[in-house]
């Protein structure tokens, strides 16, 4: 994608993820891996480095794909975010984290608008969505700061490690875009 490595501010890039950064990425993940696994299923889908590295070479190898984008500050990996295009070309939804010691920066912020930028500019997506759980207020900040709707709430939608969860639903169309 032409919009990526993209520049943050503040020493942040977000770029799409390399075979090299198997090692950087566990290390976080391994780091925030209780705090994360409240919210993200694929912690407890990735207990060991040989998982994790599957699914990054998976990613890697789609030579567009926007699903293993990083977010690295000063060069060092701090978290991940990704675009993931549903099958007809019409509708997508963007997922995030970031590592404890860079919250509250508005990093994520601006990586979810460059990805909502590369989708709808360059891949005529008319629909981004992101999913929430109703209780995590920093990840439901994200979406409600870039004027996403909150269409409702997804019973039962979400999974971590205190079992399942419901999910705020919001949504954005190409329409309501404006970019900053």
């Amino acid at each position: 994608m032409s919009r990526l490595p993209a520049d943050l501010g503040d020493g942040a890039v977000l770029r799409r993820l390399e075979l090299d950064d198997l090692e950087a990425l566990w290390a976080v993940v391994q780091r925030e891996r209780d705090r994360l696994g409240v919210w993200m299923p694929w912690v407890a889908l990735t207990p060991t480095v040989e998982e994790e590295r599957d699914w990054l070479e998976s990613v890697v190898s789609e030579r567009d794909s926007l699903e293993g984008c990083g977010v690295f500050v000063d060069g060092r990996y701090v978290g991940g975010a990704g675009l993931m295009p549903g099958p007809y070309g019409i509708t997508a939804e963007i997922g995030y984290w970031i590592d404890v010691a860079h919250e509250g920066r508005g990093l994520v912020t601006r990586a979810v608008r460059v990805l909502i930028e590369i989708g709808f500019e360059e891949l005529g997506l008319n629909r981004i969505e992101i999913r929430a759980g109703v209780e995590n207020r920093r990840s439901r900040a994200i979406p409600e700061r870039l004027g996403f709707t909150l269409e409702g709430i997804e019973r039962g939608g979400g999974k971590g490690s205190g079992g399942y969860y419901d999910l705020a639903v919001y949504s954005l169309l190409r329409d309501e875009w404006s970019r900053p």
